[in-house]
């Protein structure tokens, strides 16, 4: 075919090349040229790379007879680039005209590579290709974005900022110029997975910054007001059936903060009344027909601790493009408190009336009350001015400042002609009105008459909304209560002052009982040296026994001068076992007959470093007080260990010496025992008592570093344990001296002498010696029980004052035994009567100090015979048996 004809479409393109190469200009080469062509029944573009060559033929004129084409299609590789371009300069127009800001980073040192406009934008006007950023951007650096890049290079991790500071100095030296952006720094791998750049994409959100400030704070109002109103948000997941309650929620529910919840948990914590209108209400709001607000009130069952609590919820559904309800989203709040104050609005209204005539008669008996009480009331607004005054306030004012008050007067004002009374009014009520609450006392002078004494308790007067808007008293006239209370610490002082005095005759007392024995010893020994003075040997003894009661009564006599004195503490080491034993006859003489003592102490415990006269004060002040414990009579044990204490709070670690004094008397309540220590505070009667014995006895345990303490029970006995740092032991050990047992001649008349005085009990003996008589011994009453139960004695001499059996038990006891026994009882009390009391008319008292003579004649006179016996026979009371029998 032609070739026009052929390639008619692309006729005109081709022919002037095939034309050249016939002509014998040589061969042409032509690449995707576009030569469209007929296809499928249209033209299409099709592209093409293609050759014209001559083909020689030497009969032409040129030498060419022909031309042949070679082609090549290539139009899928020409569209291919050319969308590729068309990617490329579309993407190029993207990057040049993005909003974000772009730039593209090369190598470890961050080489700007490209960069679009909005990132020449943000860093300012300023050459950036080609060098790196810490040069190009260097405020970059000190803001610390360098380093950044440098670890995303290193770690090959991006990072990420929202809303980042960046202070831009577009100007070098310029004013620094701050940007927040939303930036991304995302490493660039090769092949081979290494980092070789950096690409940076981001967003300058500056102007979004305050909207997102103003967002930020709207949102933490929201919260806030949330939380203060305690409001709650539930968000129900229908796709997922997932119902999302934060803690507050949950709690309203009775469930657990960390416990998953669903649907059937709502449905389940709802309360049986309310569960079908609640359900009925939920299901119109996801109905996709109804899609009504679901706006319900109801009460629930807390599913773990069963509380039961009004909610009110509100919320609507939200249904996707084909009308289903995929989720449902709204508010709860707890309205219990609310729905207690309707139950009770309702009850008010159902009452109203009642109520109200109620409230009326209280409120006119509470005013009948103020109005007739005694005490002044009265009740002031800001300005002094009275807003309220009981009846026996307008008359007490009148009485005092001659003046009747009444509401809207000012205090000042009518205050005004006694400025000193004035003066005094604003003081108190300007406490009252700067919201202070107090009592104090004053003292008004009345023209005329006694001051008057006034007790007033004064408090801040506020609205329901907790304002200031006065001040009230309530006032009381207790000039009469301090006159008493004057009268009463005088006759305190005079009490205490009499308590002195019967505490030294109490003391008194015992001593000279003490001072008669000793004297009967002294007395005694005396006479009967002078009866025998040609006996050397018992001349001796007889003397010997004599001085030793004059010791005895020095050492009395000493104790009485120490407990006289009144000094500081002299600290001499004392083995405390020791001065217990050489307090015994003491002790014996204060507790009296009716109270046994008993003494637990080692001699090998630590001493302690005290004055000796405070620590036996002490003792002495323990062991009467256990004796008036024990009016019907008891035992006291006295005793002491030593122990190792660690450190508490009001002693140091370290070895302590603890004495114990314990009764089984009546004890103390938990309330007398908590203020035992207190001075002048006692539970004996009017006279009987200082209160000053267990405070000298707290006082002195402090004062040498020690403590006390009071372990007491009702009806079980007293405890006080004294707790003292222990010493060294004094260089000086105590001497025991033993006396001499003395022969007991043989008398005639069997005598049981009974005392537990040594020395009193000696004289006796020897006494009844010498009158020819025969002696048997016994120490206490006890004692002398158990010698009664094998002899018969024909005369029995006892002392009255014994511990555990007096003389008129002992004596009783033994008529018990032998009905006619005479008895002689000695006793030194100056009340004879309490003696006679207690022996009854069968029993010849002797009164100490006695001699010799009146002894012979006690004994004489219930010794003679009776009518009608033989003077031959030696004298015996009517009943006894005669010497043989015994």
């Amino acid at each position: 075919m032609p070739g026009q004809q052929a390639w008619s479409e692309v006729w005109e393109a081709i022919q002037p090349q095939i034309e050249l190469v016939l002509r014998g200009d040589g061969a042409t080469w032509h690449e995707n040229q576009l030569l469209p062509i007929f296809r499928h029944g249209e033209l299409q573009e099709v592209y093409w790379t293609y050759s014209d060559g001559p083909i020689d033929d030497d009969g032409a004129p040129s030498g060419v007879g022909g031309v042949l084409v070679i082609c090549t299609e290539t139009t899928q590789q020409m569209l291919a680039a050319r969308r590729v371009n068309e990617e490329r300069e579309r993407l190029a127009q993207m990057f040049a005209q993005a909003p974000s800001f772009m730039a593209m980073l090369r190598g470890p040192d961050h080489v700007f590579e490209l960069i679009n406009p909005a990132y020449q934008r943000l860093v300012g006007d300023r050459p950036l290709l080609g060098p790196a950023v810490a040069k190009a951007v260097p405020e970059a650096t000190e803001q610390g974005y360098l380093d950044l890049l440098d670890q995303v290079y290193r770690t090959g991790q991006p990072y990420v900022a929202t809303g980042a500071r960046y202070q831009v100095q577009s100007e070098r030296g310029g004013p620094l110029r701050e940007s927040h952006v939303d930036v991304v720094y995302q490493p660039i791998t090769n092949g081979a997975g290494a980092v070789t750049g950096i690409f940076i994409v981001g967003v300058d959100v500056s102007q979004r910054a305050p909207v997102d400030a103003a967002l930020r704070e709207r949102s933490e109002q929201l919260r806030l007001a949330t939380e203060a109103a305690d409001v709650g948000l539930w968000d129900l997941d229908l796709v997922t059936d997932t119902l999302y309650r934060p803690p507050r929620v949950k709690a309203m529910f009775g469930i657990s903060p960390d416990v998953r919840v669903t649907l059937a948990d709502f449905y389940a914590g709802l309360h049986p009344d309310d569960l079908a209108p609640t359900s009925a209400a939920f299901a119109r709001a996801l109905d996709s027909q109804q899609r009504a607000t679901y706006d319900v009130e109801y009460r629930t069952i807390g599913k773990e601790d069963g509380v039961v609590r009004w909610l009110a919820a509100k919320g609507r559904g939200v249904f996707d493009a084909d009308g289903r309800c995929i989720r449902a989203i709204g508010t709860v709040i707890d309205i219990s408190v609310r729905k207690t104050g309707e139950a009770r609005l309702r009850d008010l209204n159902d009452t109203l009336e009642r109520r109200v005539a109620e409230a009326l008669a209280e409120r006119k008996l509470m005013a009948d009350i103020v109005e007739g009480m005694n005490a002044y009331v009265q009740v002031v607004d800001l300005d002094y001015r009275w807003l309220a005054i009981n009846r026996a306030s307008v008359d007490e004012f009148a009485r005092v400042y001659g003046v009747r008050a009444q509401v809207g007067d000012s205090i000042l004002a009518l205050l005004a002609h006694r400025p000193k009374d004035q003066a005094g009014a604003r003081a108190i009520w300007s406490r009252a009105l700067a919201g202070e609450s107090f009592t104090t006392l004053v003292e008004v002078r009345v023209p005329g008459q006694t001051s008057c004494h006034y007790e007033l308790r004064l408090n801040a007067l506020r609205d329901q909304e907790g304002r200031l808007i006065g001040a009230y008293q309530f006032g009381y006239d207790v000039s009469e209560r301090l006159r008493d209370e004057a009268r009463l610490a005088d006759a305190e002082e005079r009490l205490r002052q009499a308590q002195k005095i019967e505490s030294i005759g109490q003391l008194t007392g015992g001593l000279a009982h003490d001072f008669n024995n000793l004297l009967q010893t002294v007395q005694g020994n005396l006479q009967l040296i002078s009866r025998v003075p040609g006996d050397a040997k018992r001349v001796l003894q007889w003397a010997e026994n004599g001085l030793k009661a004059v010791r005895r009564g020095a050492d009395l006599t000493s104790r009485l001068l120490s407990f006289a004195r009144e000094q500081t503490l002299e600290l001499h080491s004392i083995m405390i076992a020791h001065l217990i034993r050489g307090m015994a006859d003491m002790l014996h003489r204060a507790l009296g007959p009716l109270v046994r003592l008993e003494l637990v102490v080692n001699s090998a415990e630590a001493a302690v470093a005290a004055d000796a006269t405070q620590l036996e004060m002490a003792i002495l002040n323990l062991a009467i007080n256990a004796r008036d414990a024990m009016p019907g009579g008891g035992t006291l044990t006295i005793t002491t260990q030593h122990c190792s204490i660690c450190a508490s709070d009001d002693l140091p670690a370290g070895d302590y010496v603890e004495l114990q004094v314990a009764d089984n008397g009546s004890g103390m309540s938990a309330e007398v025992a908590a203020r035992a220590f207190d001075p002048f505070f006692t539970t004996k009667g009017v006279g009987k008592g200082s209160g000053l014995g267990l405070s000298q006895v707290y006082g002195m345990a402090r004062q040498l570093g020690g403590r006390v303490n009071i372990d007491s029970q009702l009806g079980r006995g007293t405890t006080v344990s004294l707790l003292l740092p222990a010493a060294e032991p004094p260089n000086t050990s105590p001497v025991v001296v033993v006396a001499a047992a003395t022969p007991r001649p043989t008398q005639a008349f069997d005598v049981l002498v009974v005392d537990d005085d040594a020395s009193v009990r000696r004289f006796l003996f020897d006494a009844l010696e010498m009158m020819g008589h025969r002696v048997v011994e016994a120490a206490d009453g006890p004692a002398a029980l158990r010698v009664l139960d094998v002899f018969r004695p024909d005369l029995m001499v006892v002392d009255f004052a014994m511990p555990e059996m007096n003389g008129a038990a002992v004596a009783d006891a033994a008529r018990a035994k032998w009905p006619h026994l005479p008895v002689v009882v000695a006793s030194g009390y100056a009340d004879t009567e309490l003696v006679e009391k207690a022996l009854g008319s069968s029993a010849r008292i002797l009164q100490k100090p006695y001699d010799v003579q009146q002894l012979q004649a006690v004994l004489d006179g219930l010794m003679s015979p009776q009518p009608g016996s033989s003077s031959a026979e030696a004298p015996l009371p009517p009943g006894s048996a005669s010497a043989a029998d015994r």
